[in-house]
């Protein structure tokens, strides 16, 4: 077997390929190409891959176009080396191959605009649909000006000869509730702890933002010590992986500590997000519809199109403004709180925020702007003063199991029984990198500079209740 269907023999491109960075050959096969071409393929080069992340570094410009081809083009190295294996290969056969790959190239086909900022709203009986369940629809041809001439089903279940179905759980996770251990191994392929969806991505942010945590993954290294877990149902490394996946492991930890939630990039972030609650607050569009505008605008259009829809002076029209205006106008931070800090009064803070639901985040950001009201005396618009407060998914262990094929005891072990690094970097990202921040307008964040401490005392009297 190999993967001469998507236009790969020996490691290089048979036919025709796309490059994308960082030097990277993409090898388009017939089939695959007839996927790229396809609308709702092709509506992925209007998505940006970070958000306004741009607006912090300005190379991150990049899209889920570029990401989709270049996680489906590690995912062919994947195999590549997988196929090496006898423990996968004996059991692999092309449809599994081709359904992989298929779930590779449009994992992502369902973003849409700051989907994750949408995702996070948790809007009362107005939630955007999850982006891997909006693939779904996209991929069944449900959305009708995304359907093409034939649809992503009638292609996959056609042209590469997969049932649409499969690949549409690989795509999202939801395996069912007797999943075979070859649909397991397939999903750790592009959802694990070292899977090809972060190799991309680690290696492509890093490149654009022009940040080096991202790049320091032993690719080579890494990809010739894939091979099984003990049960077959996930992919696992030799002992020669430990290394590269401790990096690897490490890079995510640095990228999200240092770049993905970068204080400034946060705050854009948080406008974002607030700036669509409080247009969902005025609107009376129901989900679908804003589904609808939602997949057929780009980033950039989007963000005017609700800039067009609100009224001068609403909370919306003001943050898109300091997002889009002619002059950037980011909101400032006037507090950090982690669970990190020695004092406990910051600790406290911390857990009692994290543990609000949106109703009482949004008293406490309201009547912290009343108190900051009085200290610079005068009235504040309720988007002057936000809260942030960090995803709550990522909390889980990443890890990964160690083969020692050769051992004459155990011959294998998860990474973080292996590695302190790794048991520490999990620890260490939900106590250090998981930072509540509050942000102001920076007319704001200017006038209360010179009442720093009393300020912070109100903070804290106001998160706290005494």
């Amino acid at each position: 077997m190999d993967l001469s269907f998507f236009g790969r023999v020996g490691g290089s491109a048979r036919s025709g390929s796309v490059r994308i960075p960082d030097r990277r050959n993409i090898p388009m096969g017939e089939p695959v190409e007839t996927i790229v071409d396809h609308p709702a393929f092709q509506r992925l080069r209007q998505i940006r891959q970070l958000g306004p992340t741009h607006l912090v570094y300005p190379g991150a410009q990049h899209t889920r176009f570029e990401h989709s081809l270049g996680v489906y083009g590690c995912t062919l190295d994947y195999l590549e080396h997988l196929l090496e294996e006898p423990a996968f290969a004996d059991r692999a056969d092309e449809r599994d191959i081709r359904a992989i790959g298929a779930a590779a190239l449009i994992h992502d086909v369902g973003h849409y605009p700051f989907a994750h900022s949408l995702e996070a709203l948790h809007l009362k009986g107005r939630d955007t649909p999850k982006h891997e369940a909006v693939a779904g629809r996209i991929i069944r041809g449900e959305v009708e000006h995304l359907r093409g001439d034939r649809t992503l089903e009638a292609i996959l279940r056609d042209d590469w000869n997969v049932d649409p179905e499969r690949v549409i759980r690989l795509c999202h996770g939801d395996l069912g509730d007797e999943p075979s251990k070859m649909d397991q191994i397939l999903r750790s392929i592009i959802s694990s702890a070292i899977d090809a969806d972060k190799m991309d991505y680690l290696h492509r942010d890093s490149h654009h933002m022009g940040v080096p945590y991202g790049s320091n993954i032993d690719r080579g290294r890494l990809l010739g010590s894939l091979t099984l877990n003990q049960d077959h149902t996930h992919i696992a490394l030799t002992s020669k992986g430990k290394l590269p996946a401790e990096t690897f492991i490490f890079s995510r930890y640095s990228m999200f500590s240092e770049a993905y939630w970068h204080h400034t990039v946060r705050a854009a972030s948080a406008m974002v997000e607030v700036a669509l609650a409080a247009f969902f607050s005025r609107s009376q569009m129901d989900p679908e519809s804003f589904l609808e505008v939602l997949l057929s605008h780009g980033d950039d259009a989007l963000l005017e199109w609700l800039h067009d829809r609100t009224p001068a002076g609403s909370a919306t029209r003001r943050l898109l403004d300091g997002l889009m205006g002619r002059e950037r106008k980011l909101h400032k931070r006037i507090l950090t709180l982690s669970r990190a800090y020695h004092e406990e009064r910051k600790r406290d803070a911390y857990e009692a925020i994290y543990e609000m639901d949106a109703d009482a985040l949004y008293d406490l950001t309201d009547r912290i702007r009343v108190k900051l009201s009085s200290v610079v005396g005068r009235s504040l618009h309720p988007s002057s003063v936000i809260i942030d407060t960090p995803p709550r998914d990522k909390d889980d262990l990443e890890t990964v199991d160690i083969i020692y094929p050769d051992a004459r005891g155990r011959k294998h072990y998860p990474l973080h029984e292996l590695s302190r690094l790794v048991a520490g970097i999990q620890d260490d990202f939900v106590t250090v990198v998981k930072k509540i921040r509050v942000f102001v307008e920076p007319a704001l964040a200017a006038d209360i500079r010179a009442s720093d401490a009393a300020v912070e005392e109100m903070l804290f009297e106001e998160i706290l209740g005494h």
